[in-house]
């Protein structure tokens, strides 16, 4: 509970805790499964801090700026 008042009151989020890559699902069909290639390659992950989107790169691994 403390370290959420600093963090509002310096207002800067170091990203520590993020959630598992996500990507952008279109509304599916009962054709497609859940693992069909994502439309446009582009997955993503959220700060479970501050709420955040950062780019993932599937293929490395990791958060891309």
């Amino acid at each position: 509970m403390i370290a959420k008042i600093l963090q509002l009151l310096t207002m800067s989020c170091r990203h520590r805790k993020t959630s598992q890559p996500f990507a952008p699902v279109a509304a599916r069909s009962s054709s497609k499964s859940s693992w069909d290639p994502v439309p446009n390659g582009r997955h993503y992950v959220v700060c479970l801090d501050c709420g955040k989107e950062f780019d993932y790169d599937w293929t490395q691994m990791r958060i891309v700026s």
